[in-house]
Order: structure tokens, then C-alpha cells, then sequence
């Protein structure tokens, strides 16, 4: 128990712990206490106040530490079986009633004072928890993460060095625009295998949603808002930093439009597509049993998407079969908005019709089919949350 205090005091975090007979020198490490009886509470405020409950409800003065924790055992056992009694306690610094037992058990005169959170604090508590535990605590993780991203880029762009530049105001000829469709697929790798990074994470936090579900203390839908926002912000930071790096470096501006427009229009895709990645893994995590099933499952469709995406082998040369499956594939999206980006209006816009990455036929249609992929993917997600179960 030492060891505990020892730990919530240099973490600064909080520690409860339920326990039924204390003996003293475990008592004095209590900052707060909770003191039930019969289901119904007794006393709740810090240790310091105890002396105020002795005096106001019993007309003596608190206990000396060697007994204080017998003593209230005590009080809490002759409570159960009185048949009136009524105790005060400070709340807020407020005297008021918290119990009265007579045939019935009832709380009076405290509406006022334990009004239940609203909807919008327990969200803002849960994504503060959160925020906390797995970024500002985990900041080894978090820089991992984010190296992993710049060194992936930077490889990238090693690779592909300046394939996109050409002296043509027009762009790019075929040749080349096959060059930056290679790109693309590697950069479409990082955004959607990357994210199998969060799945220690995530099952972490299914564990957390599953004893809280289970008091009702939170709704589902606030832990996937949450998490979702969260990573949103790191999917934003991670693909900026990445595209910073690999644009440049291969040279991937499309020359009809102005730099920054074409900038942003590869980063806004690079963005929706870490998104997906990261829902689609907290969509497996949260629907399957285990965190090796989630691997399994998440990598088999992440590895069949970026077969379909096209960016391997041309759709117009796919078989039937994978061609018919291709729409079912978010990366064949992605890569077709950048694609777009990258090639609309230069000399090399013919490969987007012998290649078929144009269907949908802008960068906008195909931002918006992700998002309807994600909106799917988060639905499936608050289902999985609102039916899981605490396993002891």
C-alpha cells in the first residue's frame, strides 16, 4: 500500500482503492475516504473533515489513529440497523443532509448539490484521460511514432528522388507519371499500415471501456468520439510532417496549378487516408476478442486493399475478378485523389484513363467516398463498444 501512495504521488494520478478493515497504519495513507453502508453513503470528503462528521453527528470528537478505522466500521454496522437516523457531512463547503433511514432509504435536500455531470464534461473527461495517458505520458511512443513517419518519407523520397520534376510546363510524359504512381502506393503504405502502431492502445482502452460500461459511468459513443478526435490531431501532425518531407523530395507538384494549392490537396488526401487506417484498427480492435485477432484480421484487409488500390498493377489489366473488388478498397481511393492531384490538366492526364484511376473522376468524389468508409467503419466501431463486456 506504501508502494501505491508512493506511486499516485509521483505520477500524479489517482488511486482507489476498496478495502474493508484498514488497520491504522494503512488508514493514515488515505487522503479521501468513502465510507458505505448498507449500499447508501456515510461519509464522502477528505480525512481531514472526519473530526466535523464525529461532531456533528455523533457529538464526539474523532477517534485517536489506532482505533478511527474500527470505530467507523462500527458506527457504519449500528447504522444498519437504526430505525432513524439522519447524518450531516460537508460537500462543497456546504452542511447538508446525506441520509435518512427510516422505513425506507432516501437522499434529501442535496439536488442542488450532486447534480449529475452533463454529457459534454464526462466527453471532456474521457478525451482529457486519454489525451493524457497515451500522449503526454507516452511521449516515447508518440516521438516513435512520428520518427517512424519522418524516416518512412524520407526513404521514400530517397528513393523516388525528384521523379516528378520536369522542365515541361506541361507536366509529366507517361514514362514518368508511372514513376509518381509508384510513389503513391509507397506513400499510401505508410498511412494505412503505420496505424497497426495503435493497437496495443486501443485494446488497452477496451479494457478501461468494458469496467466502466459495466457501472455506467460513460456511454460508448464518448470513448470512440474521443479517441477518434485524438487521432485525427496525430493523423494531422504525422501526415504533415511526412508529406513536408516526401513532396519535395520527389518532386511531386503538379505544374498546371500553384504549389501550395497542389500541396495541400496531396496533404488533405494523406490525412482522410491515416484516418481510415487508424478506424479501420479500432473498428478490429473493439470487434474482436484479442489483440493477436485484431492484427490478423486489420493486416489481411489492409494488405487486400493495397492489392486492389491499383497502384501495383493497373485496373484496366486486373482480371475480372479483382476488378469487380476493387471498389470495396479505401486505398484504390486514395491513391486515385492524389493521382488526380498529381496529373489533372498536365501532358500526362491520358494515364489517368489507360490506367482507369479515374472513377470517381476528382479528388473531391474520391475524399468523400473515404469518408463515407469512415463513417462505416466508426458505426461498426460504436456497435462493437456499446456490446462489450467486462471479463473477469
Amino acid at each position: 500500500m506504501k508502494l501505491l501512495k508512493h506511486l499516485s504521488v509521483k505520477q500524479h494520478v489517482a488511486s482507489m482503492v476498496i478495502i474493508h478493515q484498514p488497520n491504522p497504519e494503512v488508514f493514515a495513507l488515505f487522503d479521501r475516504l468513502i465510507l458505505l453502508s448498507k449500499g447508501r453513503c456515510m461519509f464522502s470528503g477528505p480525512c481531514q473533515d472526519l473530526s466535523t462528521f464525529y461532531e456533528t453527528n455523533y457529538d464526539e470528537a474523532l477517534p485517536v489513529d489506532a482505533v478511527i478505522a474500527d470505530d467507523l466500521i462500527a458506527k457504519a454496522s449500528v447504522l444498519d440497523t437504526a430505525s432513524s437516523l439522519q447524518l450531516k457531512s460537508h460537500y462543497r463547503g456546504k452542511l447538508v443532509d446525506i441520509l435518512q433511514l427510516d422505513d425506507q432509504f432516501s437522499v434529501i435536500d442535496i439536488d442542488d448539490v450532486l447534480s449529475p455531470p452533463s454529457a459534454l464534461w464526462k466527453l471532456f473527461v474521457i478525451f482529457q484521460r486519454n489525451l493524457t495517458n497515451h500522449y503526454i505520458r507516452n511521449v516515447a511512443n508518440v516521438g516513435a511514432r512520428l520518427i517512424s513517419y519522418a524516416l518512412l518519407s524520407a526513404m521514400v523520397g530517397t528513393i523516388f528522388w525528384k521523379v516528378g520534376n520536369t522542365d515541361s510546363s506541361r507536366g509529366l510524359d507517361y514514362n514518368e507519371a508511372e514513376l509518381v504512381v509508384r510513389v503513391i502506393t509507397f506513400l499510401m503504405n505508410i498511412s494505412y499500415l503505420l496505424p497497426f502502431a495503435t493497437i496495443p492502445i486501443f485494446v488497452g482502452d477496451k479494457k478501461f471501456l468494458a469496467a466502466e460500461i459495466a457501472i455506467g459511468l460513460y456511454s460508448p459513443w464518448m470513448y470512440g468520439v474521443s479517441q477518434v478526435f485524438i487521432e485525427l490531431v496525430f493523423v494531422t501532425l504525422a501526415s504533415t510532417l511526412g508529406a513536408s518531407i516526401a513532396i519535395p523530395m520527389c518532386g511531386m507538384l503538379n505544374p498546371t496549378v500553384p504549389a501550395w494549392a497542389s500541396f495541400l490537396t496531396t496533404l488533405s488526401t494523406l490525412i482522410v487516408s491515416g484516418l481510415v487506417g487508424s478506424t479501420l484498427i479500432l473498428s478490429c480492435c473493439m470487434t474482436l476478442p484479442t489483440q493477436d485477432m485484431a492484427f490478423l484480421v486489420g493486416s489481411t484487409v489492409s494488405t487486400i486493399s493495397l492489392g486492389l488500390s491499383g497502384g501495383f498493377l493497373p485496373f484496366s489489366d486486373m482480371l475480372d475478378v479483382p476488378y469487380s473488388l476493387q471498389w470495396i478498397s479505401p486505398v484504390k481511393y486514395s491513391l486515385q485523389s492524389v493521382l488526380i492531384a498529381q496529373l489533372k490538366g498536365t501532358s500526362a492526364e491520358k494515364v489517368l484513363d489507360l490506367g482507369g484511376y479515374n472513377t470517381p473522376a476528382t479528388v473531391a468524389e474520391n475524399i468523400g467516398i473515404l469518408g463515407c468508409i469512415f463513417v462505416f467503419f466508426s458505426i461498426v466501431t460504436g456497435i462493437a463498444m456499446a456490446r462489450v463486456k467486462e471479463v473477469r
